[in-house]
């Protein structure tokens, strides 16, 4: 779906800024990431907020079933050109999601390997909020472009869910 939260969008930024590398490219990101729990941030929180709210709408669309999701992380990067997030997922996630605070033009977009070279890969679009199961497999190619590539991911869980024996 997209965003247009301009306020949201300034604040994230600011934090993002604020937090420098906290993983030092240790990460699958090769790129300056925060700290992984930024829930109480100023415009991690509003994002937050909107991402269960989406996430259990999905659920019931997709499944038939209420869910009770709750974020156990949220994180923002800060690429420039040429960085890329190594292919990984966020199992066992229910569903994951990569928020695209700006579009630099040129930038690589989210690739989901599994889809092929072609169509595996969702253009950057400003405000674009992509949900994807947490087991999908997906990255970030290396491309060229000026300034700074600025997005937030997340994990929900269902705190319903239990293991039966």
């Amino acid at each position: 779906c997209m965003l247009n939260e301009p306020k949201m969008d300034k604040l994230i930024i600011k934090e993002i800024n604020k937090q420098g590398d906290k993983m030092q490219h240790t990460s699958n990101v090769k790129a300056q990431m925060t700290e992984w729990q930024m829930y109480e941030k100023p415009g991690f929180k509003d994002l937050a907020n909107i991402a269960k709210t989406i996430g259990n709408r999905i659920s019931k669309l997709k499944y038939n079933v209420d869910v009770s999701l709750s974020l156990r992380n949220i994180w923002g990067m800060k690429y420039k050109s040429e960085e890329i997030a190594v292919p990984h997922d966020h199992w066992p996630a229910l569903w994951s999601f990569a928020y695209y605070v700006n579009a630099p033009e040129g930038a690589s977009g989210l690739f989901f390997p599994e889809m092929g070279d072609q169509g595996g890969e969702r253009k950057l679009e400003k405000g674009l909020l992509i949900f994807f199961q947490g087991h999908i497999r997906h990255a970030v190619r290396q491309s060229k472009f000026k300034g700074y590539r600025y997005v937030v991911s997340g994990n929900l869980h269902n705190e319903r869910a239990s293991i039966e024996t």
